[in-house]
């Protein structure tokens, strides 16, 4: 029973290599439009040292890993067969974890909550566009809109108060994979990328926190994606 799946599963792909050729070089020049997943590894959002009247800051958020969706529309002109351009919108939604931010002898402010980014690209890429396996290396930059909502507590004091934030900033990235012809005009995408944006805390004076803060946000992630060509 075993050896006939095999041989099953065999045939099987010697129709699908017949009735869908894999696609050829030419192929690899223009339009194109993707969609991809990932999922973050290590994201670190800190700021540097501030200091105000009242606390000695240095803002280390505890923020969770998170999934990542992201779609693109490119284009390889055919006189650039080794480069290719494209726009692309991406979202993260990571949690943030009960971090301390600020800290003095007598008590500290503490925030929980989680943010969302909107990130927009154009990106440029280097890849070796013969054959069935293309790897790449490029870089993005853009801009990110956050939105964070996220609750400070301070010590001794009951109340909590809200120090999200709307903020849109500077965002780059740098890209590296290989991408995988499948079937004519289909490809997938196996990648990793190192992305850095900013967030931002809001003003509250109920709770000691007088100071609006920017958090440099950066995470290395693993992607997957699907590669469609027109």
């Amino acid at each position: 029973m075993k050896k006939v799946a095999n041989y099953l599963f065999i045939f099987t792909l010697a129709i699908l290599f017949a009735v869908c050729p894999l696609k050829s070089a030419s192929a690899q020049v223009g339009g194109y439009i993707g969609v991809w997943g990932g999922y973050t590894i290590s994201p670190d959002a800190s700021s540097g040292d501030s200091y105000n009247w009242n606390y000695y800051n240095r803002y280390d958020l505890d923020i969770q890993e998170a999934w990542a969706l992201g779609v693109k529309v490119g284009y390889t002109p055919p006189q650039l067969k080794y480069f290719s351009f494209e726009f692309e919108y991406s979202y993260l939604d990571p949690d943030i974890n009960r971090s301390v931010l600020g800290q003095n002898r007598t008590g500290f402010v503490a925030v929980e909550g989680d943010v969302k980014l909107n990130n927009f690209m154009f990106n440029a890429i280097a890849k070796y566009p013969l054959g069935r396996f293309h790897p790449y290396v490029g870089a993005g930059i853009g801009c990110s809109y956050s939105d964070m909502s996220a609750t400070a507590t301070q010590s001794g004091v009951i109340n909590s108060a809200s120090v999200g934030e709307d903020y849109t900033s500077f965002t780059w990235q740098l890209l590296t994979g290989v991408e995988i012809d499948i079937i004519n005009n289909l490809s997938v995408d196996i990648g990793y990328r190192y992305f850095a944006s900013e967030i931002e805390f809001g003003n509250n004076t109920e709770i000691d926190f007088e100071n609006s803060t920017k958090i440099n946000f950066t995470t290395s992630m693993i992607t997957l994606g699907l590669k469609f060509l027109f």
